[in-house]
């Protein structure tokens, strides 16, 4: 039943995605992400029922395929009703789903990913290739979620922030080819782990804020999670990353100050941003900005100082 079910979904929302990709619907990215999210637990499903995988393993999370299943059959219904409010539901419905994504890989990393089976192999090929951007999502409406239900100053929140916008950028630079690829698994299931303890702490301070119970535990939870995401960071320069090439590390001579001019025009559009992840930074933003006018009028001396010699 829950086979039938899962291909039921997927095979609508691979149809769904094509026909809102064809008509330039602002939300396809969206519709994609839950077709990838169904799709990989739906893949997962077969291999247990296949015998990939023991039941042992799983027989805490198959409960949360069927609720996955029932959450998205129950949006598609109403999306053909009430088109309105699609935005704002799909966004709830991944807060509520991506989290079964996170199981499903947290089950591959510690029991399968010594497997032999070709099988196995070819589902964690593909949740390498899906999960970056499926993460990503969640963190974003997470954390749109976090801005509009705690306030800015609340204790704590702006470390969940700062945790957050680090572990976007992991995700952005997961398909660019910055990692050495034997470490993507080792890498993806630490952000994935993070992830999850990220959510908890959103979660746990909105409900004791709610309930105006002391947030001093979560806090503390907060600043434990962060010291392990300095640890993170680390690992990244010495084990995760590779050694940049040698192009990489130059200053662009050929056409340096078009590249300075164009790095104040970005940060400039940074500083007018109404964004609160930009917020979190913008006195960092503008030191960066002060400095690169520093060096650029440092160039544009030395250009003048040229021309007087010629």
């Amino acid at each position: 039943m829950l086979e039938e079910l899962l291909n039921f979904l997927v095979l609508n929302l691979h149809h769904l995605s094509k026909f809102l990709a064809e008509h330039k619907f602002p939300l396809v990215t969206q519709y994609e992400i839950l077709q990838n999210v169904c799709g990989n637990v739906r893949d997962f499903h077969r291999l247990i029922v296949n015998g990939c995988i023991k039941h042992e393993m799983v027989e805490n999370v198959l409960p949360l395929f069927q609720l996955m299943a029932e959450r998205v059959g129950h949006f598609l219904w109403d999306d053909q009703n009430d088109r309105d409010s699609r935005l704002f539901k799909l966004a709830h419905l991944l807060l509520k789903i991506v989290p079964t994504e996170l199981e499903v890989m947290h089950i591959c990393y510690t029991n399968l990913k010594a497997s032999t089976s070709a099988e196995v192999g070819r589902f964690i090929k593909m949740l390498l290739e899906t999960s970056p951007d499926i993460l990503r999502e969640y963190l974003i409406h997470l954390q749109e979620h976090m801005v509009t239900v705690i306030t800015p100053s609340t204790l704590g929140a702006r470390n969940i922030h700062v945790m957050i916008e680090f572990l976007l950028i992991i995700l952005s630079d997961m398909p660019k080819d910055f990692i050495h690829h034997d470490k993507l698994f080792d890498l993806l299931a630490l952000v994935g782990a993070l992830i999850k303890e990220v959510s908890t702490l959103v979660r746990d301070l909105e409900e004791k804020l709610r309930n105006k119970e002391s947030t001093d535990e979560t806090n503390r939870a907060t600043l434990k999670l962060l010291e392990n995401i300095d640890l993170l960071k680390e690992d990244l320069k010495h084990v995760y990353l590779k050694v940049p090439d040698s192009s990489q590390c130059c200053f662009p001579m050929s056409d340096g100050p078009l590249f300075m001019h164009l790095l104040h025009i970005h940060l400039n559009d940074l500083l007018d941003s109404n964004a609160y992840s930009i917020a979190l930074i913008k006195e960092e933003i503008g030191l960066v900005k002060q400095d690169l006018e520093s060096i650029r009028s440092f160039f544009v001396k030395i250009e003048q100082e040229w021309y007087k010699d010629v």
